[in-house]
């Protein structure tokens, strides 16, 4: 942090993007110019930023997905736009050796990922990502785009923009937040776990993106070359944050923010006293091992920090590395962890908390894209992180003062970031900030490069195509609109039990399986609403089609061998039952009704043989008596 003697560069001590600049702090000359140059960029920097917490906040009541369907159609509508501003740019900007380095390898991360989705079995979830998640290649691919755009574009005078928008999306989030602590918000949830959802959907990711911005608003409040009520707001949001992260019960993101906050706490008394923040440091890693410990049940602080959550997330971690072992070089395919756990997890977690208990991801970001992507997109995603790290640190070193502060702000919320990634998942709304503050760190490193200050000459075909291209995803995202409108408002008709109303009923259900793109989600809910009204034979079709395209798809399997075994046809109940067992097989409830599935067929041989396969691993619960009640004779 601090600067060694023997550099050649002198550090700079710069006040970009404040309202009361200190007189002693002299801008070096090319910071002079930089500021001149920035109005002929200032277009895409905003792309940049407001897109980011657009893509946060944006949610879309009338959905059956309000939260992560709006948020990918944002975030890949303006990355399209970013990419074809890079595309007519990257030429000028790789020039600079560091832009270069980073351009090749978050492309490398990109290669990886496309090679890991053209090896994903169902193409459509590898491309959009699993319904709820919507993190395939198309996140990634934007995320990219962002990081790439923020490491162009950001720079220490650059950053106005920035600080003005985390200040405003710290304010919103965190009031919005403590609002719905005490249940007074304009929508009516219906709460899984408690009320502070934020605009995300989940707690969990709540307290992660409000601990991201308690600390970028952190950064802002101690930084004396900001206007005294400026430094106020984003000191009011650093308190309102804490209080609603707590009322949120994510302790995940409280130690993630404490992480970021001692960081810049450091670096500060870095600046002061040197020996002071040596011990200070010693002492941060003494006392997070000890939380880690404690989170893992080990250790005098258990009582604070264990939660059983933690123990779930190992059982996660456990299938995710199976997964990474059985298919090392192209994973399992992007965001299919769902489809692959049931057989990738041991019998503990079946055990722990019952075998219809299932997870969709990993809930530790490397770990799940090494288990989707293999070996490649891991090595290329440690690359791009170890990059920004390496970068954040030259940042750092090339700094001081007040200036030291505003890197020590990006890469504190950087770090935080990554911190709660480890025991999380990639969620679109947090995500984003992920990648665009780490091309920010990327960007702050370039002080005293040669080449920094090296603007393109705009164009004037560039904002027509990136328009043009914006528009299209635009059009991609209507048409998931209105099959997700159109399954919404299934929720609110009743399945009637008249027959003559069945067939008008039935429009409704089929309404958004005619869109040209549709989830496939969508398909097993109509299935569902089929046998609602007793029609077996359109849910059969519809079940069976989906097994077609997606063999993985317990669910749906589930949903056939229920038909067929109350249409008494064995055979195909039996078919079914035992492709489940063999996708999923700790589960004693499948296997059970597998035995039972079989001794109403006649093959009591067979159903006797379950008795073993259960006690094999669930030897003491309801299902083994019930099996061996049912065919121990």
């Amino acid at each position: 942090m601090a600067n060694r003697k023997s550099q050649k560069r002198k550090p700079i001590n710069q006040n970009p993007g404040s309202h009361t600049p200190k007189k002693e702090a002299k801008p070096a000359p090319s910071a002079v110019k930089s500021v001149e140059l920035a109005a002929d960029i200032r277009k895409p920097i905003r792309w940049v930023i407001w897109g980011g917490a657009l893509t946060t906040l944006i949610m879309w009541l009338s959905l059956n997905d309000p939260f992560n369907a709006p948020k990918s159609w944002v975030l890949s509508t303006v990355a399209v736009w970013l990419f074809i501003w890079l595309l007519f740019n990257f030429r000028t900007y790789i020039q600079n050796r560091i832009l270069l380095q980073a351009s090749v390898i978050a492309l490398a991360f990109l290669t990886t990922l496309l090679i890991a989705w053209i090896a994903t079995d169902n193409k459509f979830i590898g491309l959009f990502g699993l319904y709820g998640r919507k993190t395939g290649f198309l996140a990634y691919f934007s995320f990219i785009v962002f990081f790439l755009a923020a490491a162009y574009l950001l720079r220490l005078s650059r950053l106005l923009t920035l600080e003005r928008t985390v200040v405003f999306l710290g304010l919103v989030l965190g009031v919005y937040g403590f609002f719905q602590h005490y249940k007074i918000d304009f929508v009516k949830w219906n709460y899984l776990y408690n009320s502070v959802l934020s605009t995300l959907g989940n707690p969990d990711f709540a307290g992660a993106i409000m601990a991201i911005l308690l600390v970028l608003n952190f950064g802002i409040a101690i930084r004396s070359t900001h206007a005294n009520w400026f430094r106020a707001i984003a000191g009011f949001n650093v308190a309102l944050l804490v209080v609603v992260i707590i009322f949120s019960q994510a302790r995940q993101g409280l130690l993630a923010a404490a992480l970021g906050v001692a960081f810049i706490a450091l670096v500060w008394i870095y600046q002061r006293q040197k020996r002071t923040a040596y011990i200070l440091s010693g002492l941060s890693v003494i006392a997070g091992l000890s939380v880690i410990a404690a989170m893992l049940k080990m250790g005098p602080l258990t009582r604070f920090f264990y939660k059983d959550s933690v123990t779930y997330r190992g059982d996660y971690w456990r299938a995710a590395f199976r997964m990474f072992l059985h298919h090392p070089l192209f994973g399992v395919g992007l965001d299919r962890y769902g489809a692959y756990f049931r057989q990738y997890r041991d019998a503990t977690e079946s055990l722990r908390r019952g075998p219809m208990t299932v997870a969709d991801a990993a809930h530790d970001v490397p770990l799940q894209l090494a288990a989707t992507g293999g070996i490649l997109v891991l090595l290329a995603l440690l690359a791009l992180v170890g990059f920004v790290l390496w970068r954040g640190i030259v940042a750092l070193r090339k700094t001081e003062g007040t200036t030291q502060l505003l890197v020590a702000g990006i890469f504190g919320a950087w770090l935080t970031y990554e911190a709660q990634s480890l025991i999380s998942l990639d969620n679109i709304g947090i995500a984003i900030w992920g990648y665009i503050l780490g091309g920010a760190v990327v960007g702050l490193s370039l002080i005293g490069e040669p080449d920094e200050l090296r603007v393109p000459t705009s164009s004037m075909g560039q904002p027509v195509v990136s328009m043009i291209g914006a528009l299209a995803l635009v059009v991609l995202s209507f048409l998931f609109f209105q099959s997700e409108r159109a399954t919404h408002s299934l929720l609110a008709i009743i399945p009637p039990k008249d027959p003559a109303l069945v067939k008008e009923y039935e429009s409704f259900v089929n309404k958004p399986l005619t869109y040209l793109v549709k989830e496939p989600s969508f398909e097993f809910a109509a299935a569902q609403d089929y046998r609602k009204v007793g029609d077996n034979d359109k849910a059969i079709q519809t079940l069976t089609a989906m097994v077609a395209h997606d063999p993985r798809n317990i669910d749906a399997l589930s949903a056939l061998s229920d038909i067929y075994t109350a249409q008494k046809n064995w055979p195909a109940a039996i078919e079914v039952d035992k492709k489940m067992v063999k996708l999923d097989p700790f589960n004693q409830v499948t296997l059970l009704k597998l035995g039972q599935d079989e001794k109403s067929s006649g093959d009591s041989a067979s159903a006797k043989q379950v008795i073993g396969l259960i006690n094999a691993f669930a030897p003491n619960s309801a299902e083994a008596k019930q099996a061996a009640s049912e065919f121990g004779q």
